[in-house]
């Protein structure tokens, strides 16, 4: 317990005020800080939120690896919203750091990919919408970008290669989707 006392130089005839008043401290002190709250026995698990998504391979941290094996970032990839949105950290080791939001257009009823990074041009940054491509390990997010000024199409491909393992491949169409080129392909690697 903490007791404060004040040193005030009083008359005497003010004694028992003061007594009164050093009394009703210790008293409040007491009463408000020297009891002890009880403790629970019962222990609370924490909620676990289950992931809602088709995309649930993407969650974790990650490695990324260019096609010459070099490191090229690191990848953290966690469930938000209740379990219906991914959310995508992407740090390269220059510090620059893109970030992504894989979530369900409640008025498109659709999966969209909004992504937002530091690129030398803005074109790779935007919504894309999910394209089913008919393979279950392989998922398309595709939208409008500008090359060289003129508008295309590009599209983000994520591979789910193995538990330990995803493939991210960017590529562009300058003809209307007739044919791609691909501008990077990254593997990811689990670190946990």
């Amino acid at each position: 317990n903490r007791y404060f006392i004040l040193l005030i130089k009083f008359p005497k005839k003010n004694i028992f005020l003061l007594s009164l008043l050093f009394m009703a401290c210790v008293f409040a002190n007491n009463s408000a800080i020297g009891q002890k709250r009880a403790k629970s026995k019962k222990t609370i698990e924490q909620a676990k939120v289950i992931p809602r998504t088709p995309f649930n391979f993407l969650i974790g941290n990650w490695a990324s690896y260019n096609k010459e094996a070099t490191f090229a970032a690191y990848i953290n990839v966690k469930v938000i919203a209740g379990g219906s949105a991914l959310e995508i950290h992407l740090e390269k080791p220059d510090g620059t750091m893109s970030v992504g939001l894989i979530y369900s257009d409640p008025i498109s009823d659709n999966w969209k990919l909004a992504w937002v990074g530091p690129d030398q041009s803005n074109s790779r940054n935007g919504v894309r919408d999910l394209q089913p491509d008919g393979d279950p390990k392989r998922i398309v997010f595709i939208g409008l970008t500008n090359l060289d000024n003129k508008q295309a199409i590009d599209r983000y491909i994520f591979e789910n290669v193995n538990s330990d393992t995803v493939v991210k491949i960017y590529e562009i169409s300058t003809d209307n989707g007739i044919t791609w080129d691909q501008e990077y392909k990254y593997t990811f690697k689990k670190t946990q």
